[in-house]
């Protein structure tokens, strides 16, 4: 009888989760906006090389305008010259250079390196500034929560310029009433090379708060992992590691806008190292085909790519995952899915 009355609970409520109530959520200011980490005097100076500014806007000189003329007369007082303004100088923005290695520097990371540069040497800028795509998240026919992703545009960090994506994840209200979920995630990725330098994951759910953030320095080729979590019972943990990394290597939330710049020809084999938490996940992506593809925006020309993980040369059991971008000059994400022991969840894109 429970079981019965729990299923028509979560259908009802299903039915009744529009996107302008998701749209109100999300629009909501959030607790803070970097996440809570314990952080020592010498790992601050770490943060403060990842702190962004914005970009300065590029101002153009004014014309140059003549001086009027002015008659000729006995006094000998100069008339006043007119000046042109000069533009403010454009901020200094450094590309990234691969430095010389540590010592102690794992040589498997360097085959690992060589191959990741076949794939960066592929990849053209092809990004939008102010893109914004809403997904729904469905499980066994359900709408169980909503996704809304954003470009929000560059940013300098460190003196370099950056992209700045931005993603909003809420579990469906009948969902939240017995596990609610509401993650905020933020990545800066360099827009000279597409290197992954920041990575920000909150997640507000009912049985725990966690902050996790994780910085990559190229010059060092280090990650640098802070994660906080603290549980409903009121028990905390705090974790803190560093370890070596490949150069040519991203984040797993800033991998959707590296596709957006790469040729995606059928058949084409891309494998992207990933980083989180200090592990290096190697994303092997195969571009299966195109195929039309049935969305609530209606038919869509889709690129079909299939990624599967693998970590330590071993494939995840977990590690299938399927995208589909548009077919065209944009690449937006169309739907993806992954299997998982029950069945499969899929993101699918929707109107705003």
């Amino acid at each position: 009888m429970k079981i019965a009355l729990l299923s028509i609970l979560l259908i009802s409520g299903c039915a009744t989760w529009k996107q302008k109530d998701f749209e109100k959520d999300i629009n909501k200011p959030t607790e803070e906006a970097q996440p809570k980490v314990e952080t020592t005097k010498a790992e601050e100076k770490l943060l403060e090389k990842f702190e962004t500014k914005p970009v300065a806007p590029v101002a153009t000189s004014k014309p140059v305008t003549k001086s009027p003329e002015v008659k000729k007369s006995a006094s000998k007082t100069p008339a006043p010259k007119v000046v042109a303004e000069k533009a403010p100088a454009k901020p200094v923005v450094e590309k990234a250079k691969v430095k010389s290695l540590p010592q102690d520097y794992p040589p498997e990371l360097l085959t690992l390196n060589e191959k990741a540069k076949k794939v960066w040497d592929l990849y053209k800028p092809n990004h939008f500034v102010n893109e914004k795509t809403y997904l729904d998240i469905h499980y066994l026919g359900m709408t169980v929560g909503k996704i809304m992703v954003l470009n929000k545009g560059k940013e300098m960090m460190n003196n370099k310029e950056v992209w700045h994506f931005h993603a909003r994840f809420k579990s469906a209200p009948f969902y939240s009433n017995i596990y609610e979920l509401d993650d905020t995630v933020d990545t800066y990725v360099t827009t000279d090379q597409f290197l992954s330098t920041k990575y920000s994951l909150i997640q507000r759910e009912t049985k725990q708060d966690v902050d996790d953030l994780q910085l990559h320095d190229r010059e060092q080729f280090k990650t640098f992992w802070f994660y906080h979590q603290k549980k409903s019972n009121g028990d905390v943990k705090d974790k803190k590691q560093e370890k070596y990394i490949p150069f040519f290597s991203i984040d797993p939330f800033s991998v959707l806008y590296f596709y957006q710049g790469l040729p995606l020809k059928d058949g084409d084999v891309y494998e992207i190292p990933i980083i989180n938490k200090t592990k290096i996940l190697v994303l092997k992506s195969v571009v299966e085909g195109r195929e039309k593809l049935e969305t609530e925006k209606g038919k869509k020309n889709a690129i079909r790519v299939h990624a599967t993980t693998k970590y330590t040369g071993e494939t995840l059991k977990s590690g299938d995952l399927y995208f589909w971008f548009s077919d065209d000059q944009h690449r937006t994400l169309l739907k993806a899915q992954a299997k998982i022991k029950i069945g499969s969840v899929t993101a699918d894109i929707v109107d705003k």
